[in-house]
């Protein structure tokens, strides 16, 4: 029998979200991003030359966490207080401009000695940013990103462990987080929030959501009118973190059965091509090319009632939510072979750059980030699911009806694989998307040429 170790943790953790809330069945749910949905951009700001890893980034005394485990709200009482230093300013990036306004304000309320300056930069920017705006200098000192660069930035020195908050990082978020920041078992960053996508559906135009994609096939047959820009259902089509699930729910997995073998990325896998030979047929449902099947089109439909359906994560709540939208999310509809997409999912992360001159200031920013004002904030800014235990307890998360939904499908989830080599699945796997999608190879060539790609990327 195959192990999933990582994908049955998540799970665990959803059921555990699934127990805070109501209406979920008998699905097992859990918090989990999405990593590329958003558009965002920024410039950086000095912050100072490279720190010293162990010695200068962590605490006034010997010990870790020492909190008591059975406190869900992970009081730090017990822990030796960390002194920033003298002097010391901060610059976070972050992907949110109405989120960094807002947490620049809640941050001075608490250390006004400390100046901080928020940045937008997008999260599935800021890892390749700072490896190019750190050592000159102009990098930030803390930042946040999708999990799936922790593994890469850790292996290159581009960011410090949590030494002192190990402790506490490892009691006060779920299981799947803590194992989504931890590389070679050293913890390198806080668990920020949980995501992946979900099937939206606007209320004005569908009385009930369809339960498999045959029905959405049908559905969109009859709904569909090309001429007018009418369409049942968009989504990012040929982007990775969209389409892998297709593959994910015919058994494809990636990097072996515990995902972290990297000479098993599996493309070559019956699973795989039977995956893919069904995402082939989703053209017929959103018969438009690659390069149409974006975000814009998908987010100005919706948001306009103009889409009865697509595919997105929470992140889209806040913009469907104040454009006016009657809107539900629930799982993504059944394949044909009766099982559910296995989606990514992603755990956002918050990290601190190893050219920071301020350390221990950064390491107190990046857990306030997680404190409960911080993820109040996210939540209402950006509609996340928090990491930590008593997040996921929070009443905002417990009552709200779309995270509800977007939990149902995290049960069916898988969280990014966490090895630094995932960074190089992206791009040849979007570029097996588009061959496939715009019918310039079958999915057997575009498998297989991605799959020369990646193993030509991978150093022995």
């Amino acid at each position: 029998m195959k192990k999933r170790s990582k994908l049955l943790a998540w799970m665990l953790s959803a059921a555990m979200a699934c127990a805070m809330l109501t209406g979920c069945g008998d699905q097992q749910t859990a918090g989990t991003p999405g990593g590329s949905e958003e558009k965002s951009g920024g410039t950086g700001q000095a912050s100072g030359q490279k720190a010293e890893e162990k010695d200068k980034g962590s605490v006034e005394s010997s010990g870790g966490g020492s909190e008591n485990a059975e406190d869900p709200a992970g009081d730090t009482a017990g822990m030796d207080e960390l002194v920033p230093e003298e002097g010391a300013s901060l610059v976070l990036w972050m992907d949110n401009d109405d989120y960094n306004d807002k947490i620049t304000a809640l941050w001075n309320a608490s250390y006004p000695e400390i100046p901080l300056t928020v940045e937008n930069v997008g999260t599935t920017d800021a890892r390749t940013k700072l490896e190019l705006d750190g050592p000159a200098g102009l990098g930030c000192d803390v930042f946040v990103q999708p999990h799936d660069g922790v593994a890469i930035a850790a292996s290159s020195g581009l960011i410090l462990e949590m030494d002192y908050y190990t402790d506490y990082i490892k009691e006060n978020f779920v299981s799947s987080a803590v194992d989504a920041v931890t590389y070679e078992g050293i913890v390198y960053a806080f668990p920020l929030s949980m995501k992946t996508i979900a099937l939206f559906y606007n209320k004005a135009l569908v009385e009930k959501p369809v339960a498999t994609w045959e029905e959405m096939r049908a559905f969109a047959k009859e709904y569909n009118d090309p001429s007018q820009n009418k369409f049942a259902i968009l989504w990012q089509a040929v982007e990775p973190y969209y389409a892998h699930g297709f593959l994910g729910g015919y058994g494809y997995e990636m990097f072996g059965e515990n995902h972290d073998d990297k000479t098993q990325l599996g493309w070559e896998s019956p699973e795989a091509l039977e995956g893919m030979k069904f995402f082939e047929t989703l053209r017929e449902i959103y018969p438009v090319n690659s390069a149409d099947a974006t975000w814009d089109a998908m987010n100005s439909m919706f948001s306009a009632g103009e889409a009865p359906y697509v595919l997105t994560g929470p992140w889209s709540i806040s913009d469907f939510s104040k454009a006016g939208v009657d809107f539900g999310v629930t799982c993504l509809p059944l394949l044909p072979n009766g099982q559910h997409p296995v989606t990514l999912s992603t755990v956002d992360t918050v990290c601190i750059s190893s050219y920071t001159e301020y350390p221990d200031a950064a390491m107190l920013l990046a857990k306030f980030l997680t404190d409960e004002e911080a993820m109040t904030l996210l939540y209402e800014t950006k509609t996340e699911i928090p990491a930590s235990i008593i997040g996921q307890q929070f009443e905002f998360v417990a009552g709200d009806e779309h995270l509800k939904g977007v939990l149902e499908q995290a049960a069916y989830s898988l969280p990014m694989p966490y090895i630094p080599e995932m960074t190089n699945v992206w791009s040849p796997y979007q570029k097996a998307f588009t061959a496939v999608w715009d019918k310039i190879q079958t999915p057997e060539e575009a498998l297989k040429t991605a799959r020369e790609e990646f193993n030509s990327s991978i150093v022995e």
